[in-house]
């Protein structure tokens, strides 16, 4: 959703809500967020019946779209949430804190190269299908802006070498089309 909220023309799919210094499990701030707000929260259980957990859901307001959340915990690896991000970072648009573009970028980055090297096809097929449009339109919109995602210094040298090492994996996946090189060179990127 926050690739949207900036200006990538797509279609929601699912909200990530990043919880920087999560002090309960997952399940419990689940259960938090529709005790906040049940008229946009809820609990639905998984098709597999054997599942163990329930998929937390959110409804958009004024329309009758729900859509998937997905917690990003910060104290998850996976997650790769430095521990210098601070919710400061978050801007404001349209009423809700959002994550920065650089961090976006970031995440859809990660997220293309984790579904690159998936086994199933049809993950494989999502990260040329959707991540990969995502990548191109968010870089379009941060030259736009002026941004320079590797001047973020305050996010930690590991965030900005993974940084840069994904950039150019994706550059080099590529790169019969010079498309990707082209757009993260214009960020700033070495590639």
């Amino acid at each position: 959703m926050a690739a949207k909220l900036h200006g990538v023309d797509r279609v929601v799919k699912d909200l990530d809500i990043a919880i920087l210094r999560p002090d309960s499990s997952e399940e419990d701030i689940q259960d938090a967020l529709v005790d906040y707000d049940s008229s946009r929260f809820y609990l639905e259980r998984p098709r597999d019946r054997r599942a163990s957990f329930y998929k937390l859901m959110y409804r958009i307001p004024d329309t009758t779209h729900v859509i998937k959340v997905d917690l990003l915990l910060g104290d998850n690896s996976d997650a790769e949430i430095p521990r210098t991000f601070h919710r400061n970072h978050f801007v404001e648009i349209d009423g809700l804190r959002v994550a920065p573009l650089y961090f976006v970028l970031y995440h859809k980055l990660l997220g293309w190269d984790l579904r690159t090297d998936d086994r199933r096809l049809w993950k494989r097929n999502q990260a040329n299908e959707k991540d990969y449009p995502d990548i191109i339109a968010l870089c379009k919109i941060i030259y736009r802006l002026g941004m320079r995602p590797l001047s973020k210094g305050h996010m930690g040298r590991e965030y900005l070498d993974n940084y840069q090492r994904r950039a150019e994996f994706i550059a080099s996946y590529y790169n019969d089309s010079d498309l990707a090189r082209r757009q993260l060179r214009r960020i700033g990127f070495n590639v």
